[in-house]
C-alpha cells in the first residue's frame, strides 16, 4: 500500500510543481523589458514552451491520478499512460521542430545546441515509453516522462528569467 501512496504524492507534487512554474511565468512576464511591450526575439518561443513543459506535466500527472484510481497500479495503466505521453509528445516535438525552423531567421538568439539536446532527451524517453509499454509496464518510466516535461519547463522558465533582464 505504501508504493501506491508514494505514486499518488509523487503525481500530486509534479501536478503542483508545473502548475506553479506556469503561473509564475506571469511574474516573468511583468518585469524586466516585457512589461513594456518589448519581447526580445525567442522568447515567445520559450514563453510557448515553457507553458506547453509545465501543463503537459501536470495534464499527464492529474490524468495518471485518474486512471490510477479506476484502473489501480496494474500493467494496464502504465501501458496506457506511457502510450498517451509518447503519441502526445512525437506530436509535440514534430510541431515544435516546425517551429523553430520557421521563426530561425526571425530569431537569431535560439540556441540551436539546447533544442538539439533537449529532442535528444524527449525523444529518448519517448523510447523509454515504448520500451515499458512493451516490457516493463511500470509507473517509473511514465514518471520520467513527466518529470522530463518538469525539468524542461524550468529550463525555459531559468531562460525568459535571465532574458528578461538583459539590456
Amino acid at each position: 500500500v505504501r508504493v501506491t501512496l508514494n505514486i499518488v504524492e509523487l503525481l500530486i507534487g509534479i501536478a503542483g510543481i508545473a502548475t506553479a512554474l506556469a503561473g509564475f511565468t506571469g511574474v516573468v512576464v511583468a518585469f524586466g523589458s516585457r512589461s513594456q511591450g518589448s519581447w526580445h526575439p525567442g522568447d515567445r518561443l520559450r514563453l510557448v514552451f515553457l507553458l506547453e513543459a509545465s501543463l503537459t506535466a501536470a495534464g499527464f500527472s492529474l490524468l495518471g491520478l485518474l486512471v490510477f484510481s479506476i484502473a489501480g497500479d496494474g500493467p494496464l495503466t502504465w501501458r496506457l499512460m506511457s502510450a498517451l505521453w509518447a503519441v502526445f509528445t512525437g506530436v509535440s516535438l514534430w510541431l515544435s521542430h516546425r517551429k523553430i525552423q520557421s521563426n530561425l531567421h526571425e530569431h537569431e538568439d535560439i540556441d540551436k545546441l539546447a533544442n538539439q539536446l533537449t529532442t535528444t532527451l524527449f525523444i529518448s524517453i519517448v523510447l523509454l515509453q515504448l520500451a515499458n509499454i512493451v516490457l516493463w509496464q511500470q509507473s517509473p518510466a511514465f514518471l520520467a516522462a513527466v518529470t522530463l516535461n518538469l525539468t524542461g519547463a524550468a529550463m525555459q522558465f531559468a531562460r525568459l528569467i535571465r532574458s528578461a533582464f538583459r539590456e
